[in-house]
């Protein structure tokens, strides 16, 4: 190296030789020290171990694994004082951290987390500013990922202070501190914690009960700003870097996982909050690259109006100064909710009005108040272990729905709430791959793995039963009362329960709210009911059973409650609505229901409220099916969709005749509403999916032509600007025309699509309306050539709008020609084509395709080492990937193939619940095959006729 060049590096790098320089003489005496010591040290290393090995021996396999995976208590953090310098020039970051410890027991370890960083030096002090001699250092190199500092003599109780220098990298990832890549060709880094990952940016302790203010102190270029979960406080010139040293103030308590740390060149818009006398008023503000800015309109709008309506509804104050959103284009989830900065994938955050559909609002609106509801329940009070994470997700995906009902209620968002969160979970849940809401899980991968649908919409969808039986208000002073109880602290699932009690004894007093809910959390799957006519006119007999998709499988009795339920009916029937819960307890053989004299039918589940299935003798669902086609009134959306579900689930699980099933479809002939379609589309789409290779799929496809024609002739292909319900529902019913082949659908999409695409960027062209592009687009490519791929292709390079690209990504996965398949599936894998964070879903995407479902399941299992390489077998996204890519296998030899594959890897990471799902999945599609091919194939060519 030339001197100049030694110069120019040396000033570029005075940092870093300050560390190396600080860390070479800390090194050295530490050297020397443990050269003096290493006997001792080395007994005491030795000791350590066989003490663990006892206690392993003499402990249960729960509490074995409880003390190896979690940090002891005997020391805790009180507050992180924290420096980060990143380097986006080449992709590193050094940083420094003062933690204040309080040692609860006289102790001569200390443990806490690191994972891919470089520690530099480590210094430890006591209150009187004493040195304490760190004999040794020790990484652990298993899943605990554990940083111990050995210490010379045994510490006393009292206060401590812990100096740690450090360094990592910014590349290759898309988790911890990390940089990413903007479409102008700059950079920016942010971070993302949730729920392991801050351990790779900074030693600490990285569970979320540990919970400590935070100093944080950013280095950042002085073009750039720097964005922290606190208000800035100072900013200051660093002559020795050429760079800004930003500080935010001191942090409220909080847990690792919701620290925050962003350094970029965006612009903002703000608006004032409105507490209502709840707290001081704060600033929202929203953050966008510059030339983006204009499409944070939409998410300020809703974040406004969502953060004063969680302020009403909590009643309890923002506790934090400031709130800010931001989009990042590199973001691994949808959004997280860092407290005070929530992070957000850009096609969760921005919206273009002249691009984006009403789907795509929703979609953002969804994500943006999920993330506020967490401000309070979640990030103010939050859950003690990751084994409760369901009251941090499953509360916010069931605020979320009803912030979205009270600030838009013309959305209707919680009828949408049985097609989008509970149908599809009640799937997973009749399988014995599910698992408890309340789950042990220990290692980084086990908790990652726990972020799925059974948290989220499982957890969703027992919170809104247990209001459906509390009522609403008693559910909004409980949980305002256990937010004000636990602030800045740690709970466990029975505190919620705990609080609400007293709301829930006002009805019920001779009832225990936590044993009732119990059954729901703490034990898998759910019930159905069965009703039968009773021993007196206008009463039944309900009785319950684990509900099973399979039910010839053999499973442990492994719960207390013996999968059986506490369970909440409600009813109604023509002429009578019951308001009144009557009770099925897990232990009573039956319950006795009264209607009224004179009805014709009943229905259990009013709206669907309970997480229960229903099965009804024959002739009742044949009433029932007769009160569809005739309309009745008192059978609401919700009601016809879940009577749907219902059907459709029993039939396969062989607890009644498919036949039955598929006769209640015939009522769709009279059905407007959306919620109904939604399940139905969903339905049809399954029977294709499993028709897909069988002489009866083309008399499928003309079953639903049929079904759908009286719906399809109402709606207006060129209407504009309608309600969000009756555009949902045209473009639903739109898709389903195309999808199921009805002639002047498809040639109105083909010609759209050539048209738009042949015409697209010159004066003279027009753009497809917003609603309609997914389905166009989509639906226009099918039979698309080689040269039609490659100009789409062109656009999506071209293309600004990240809702926008979105459609287009997924439109170019749908081609019938595998040739083309294959090139996108190749050039997909370079990230300057696609990012990295939408690599597994144009994946998925491709596998969907019928066309290439055999493609990606070799190109996966041929390129899975690169894969965990790229993604790590920490994501649960990879983890995902391989249910979602064999779903619709459904031969001997496929399944073979599965478990090959499974034996040659056997280390899944955070997919090994996944895999287990996948297989279950596939072992039913073969039974599926065996048991209802044939009555389907028959009902179908029997009915398809116009």
């Amino acid at each position: 190296m030339s001197n100049s060049k030694l110069r120019k590096w040396t000033s570029n790098n005075k940092l870093l030789i300050f560390f190396i320089l600080l860390a070479l003489s800390l090194f050295v005496s530490t050297v020397a020290l443990a050269t003096i010591d290493r006997k001792s040290s080395a007994q005491f290393i030795e000791h350590e171990e066989r003490g663990i090995k006892m206690r392993n021996e003499i402990n249960s396999t729960e509490m074995e694994d409880k003390d190896y995976y979690r940090l002891p208590r005997n020391v805790e953090p009180n507050n992180y004082r924290l420096m980060l310098q990143p380097n986006v020039t080449n992709n590193t970051f050094y940083g420094s951290v003062l933690i204040t410890l309080r040692v609860n027991e006289d102790t001569k370890v200390i443990a806490l987390h690191s994972n891919n960083l470089t520690i530099h030096s480590a210094t430890l002090k006591n209150g009187n500013n004493q040195s304490i001699t760190i004999v040794s250092t020790l990484k652990s190199l298993d899943k605990r990922e554990l940083l111990i500092f050995y210490l010379d003599r045994e510490i006393p109780k009292g206060y401590y202070k812990l100096f740690i220098l450090f360094s990592g990298r910014l590349d290759n990832k898309i988790v911890g501190f990390y940089g990413s890549h903007l479409k102008n060709g700059g950079k920016m880094v942010a971070s993302k914690f949730q729920p392991t990952y801050a351990r790779q940016t900074f030693p600490c302790f990285d569970e979320p009960d540990f919970k400590a203010t935070y100093d944080i102190t950013l280095y950042k270029p002085p073009s750039y700003i720097a964005l922290s979960n606190m208000n800035e406080v100072s900013k200051v010139f660093d002559t020795d870097t050429n760079m800004e040293q930003v500080t935010f103030a001191t942090s409220v308590p909080m847990s690792t996982y919701l620290a925050c740390f962003v350094v970029c060149d965006f612009d903002h818009k703000e608006t004032e909050i409105n507490t209502g006398g709840i707290g001081k008023p704060f600033t929202l503000r929203s953050f966008a690259q510059k030339q983006e800015l204009h499409k944070i309109d939409f998410a300020q709008d809703i974040g406004k109006r969502a953060t004063e309506f969680y302020i009403r509804y909590y009643e309890v104050p923002f506790p934090l100064p400031k709130l800010d959103m931001i989009g990042i284009p590199d973001y691994v989830s949808g959004a997280t909710e860092h407290w005070g900065l929530i992070t957000y994938r850009e096609t969760s955050f921005l919206v273009d009005e002249a691009k984006a559909s009403a789907s795509n609002k929703i979609s953002v609106a969804n994500t943006i108040t999920h993330e506020l509801a967490h401000m309070w329940f979640g990030n103010l009070v939050t859950m003690k272990w990751w084994d409760e994470v369901w009251l941090n997700e499953g509360f916010a995906s069931y605020m979320q729905v009803k912030a979205l009902d009270t600030i838009e209620p013309t959305w209707k968002v919680l009828d949408h709430f049985l097609t989008k969160t509970l149908h599809p979970v009640l799937v997973i849940d009749a399988k014995l791959s599910s698992h408890p809401i309340v789950q042990t899980v220990e290692t980084p991968d086990q908790i990652t793995a726990i972020f799925d649908s059974i948290s989220y919409n499982k957890g969703a969808s027992i919170l809104r039963m247990l209001e459906g039986f509390i009522g609403h208000e008693n559910f909004r002073m409980g949980v305002s009362d256990y937010l004000k109880k636990f602030e800045f602290g740690n709970t466990v699932t029975q505190d919620l329960l705990s609080t609400l009690e007293p709301y829930f004894k006002k009805d019920f007093p001779d009832l225990n709210l936590s044993y009732v809910m119990d059954t729901w959390t703490r034990q898998m799957g759910y019930p159905v009911l069965e009703v039968k006519m009773g021993d007196m006119p206008n009463t039944y007999f309900v009785s319950q059973t684990r509900f099973l998709i399979d039910p010839d499988v053999e499973y442990t009795n492994d719960t207390p409650f013996n999968y059986r339920w506490f369970v909440p009916i409600t009813f109604k029937t023509n002429t009578q609505t019951n308001e009144e819960i009557v009770w099925l307890s897990d232990t009573a053989t039956s319950v006795k229901l009264r209607g009224d004299e004179g009805h014709r039918w009943v229905k259990l589940n009013i709206n669907q409220v309970g997480y229960y299935r229903v099965n009804y003798s024959l002739p009742m669902w044949q009433t029932l099916i007769e009160a569809m086609k005739s309309k009745s009134k008192q059978l609401t959306p919700a009601d016809r969709s879940n009577l749907m579900d219902d059907i459709f689930a029993l039939a396969e699980s062989r607890a009644l005749p498919f036949n039955m099933a598929l006769n209640l479809t015939t009522y769709l002939l009279v059905e407007n509403d959306l919620v109904p379609w939604q399940t139905a589309s969903s339905i049809f789409r399954n029977l294709a999916d499993r028709l897909q290779n069988t002489l009866a799929y083309d008399n499928l496809m003309k079953y639903v032509q049929r079904i759908i024609r009286p719906i399809y002739v109402k709606q207006d292909w060129n209407a504009t600007n309608l309600p969000v319900q009756e555009s949902l529902l045209r473009t639903l019913i739109l898709s389903l025309a195309v999808r199921y082949q009805l002639p002047d659908a498809e040639e109105r999409v083909k010609t759209m699509f050539q048209l738009w695409l042949n015409r697209h960027g010159k004066t003279d062209s027009t753009p497809i309306q917003q609603d309609l592009r997914d389905l166009v687009y989509f639906h226009g490519m099918k039979s698309a050539s080689m040269a039609d791929w490659d100009a789409l292709w062109n656009l999506y390079q071209k293309e600004e709008d990240v809702q926008e690209r979105t459609k287009i990504r997924t439109a170019l996965a749908a081609p019938r020609d595998t040739t083309i398949l294959r090139k996108f599936l190749l050039m997909a894998w370079d990230e300057t084509n696609i990012r990295s964070q939408d690599y597994l879903n144009v994946v998925a995407q491709i596998s969907a395709n019928p066309s290439g479902t055999a493609l990606v399941w070799d190109d996966v299992r041929t390129r899975w080492p690169q894969l965990v390489q790229k993604f790590t077998l920490n994501s649960r996204y990879l983890g995902g990937l391989i249910p979602q890519i064999t779903s619709s296998f459904n031969t001997e030899l496929k399944l073979k193939e599965m478990e090959a594959f499974f034996a040659q890897y056997p280390e899944a990471g955070a997919g090994e619940s996944a895999r287990k799902r996948a297989l279950e999945t596939v072992r039913n599609n073969i039974r599926w095959n065996s048991y209802h091919l044939n009555q389907v194939t028959s009902w179908i060519n029997n009915n398809h006729r116009v």
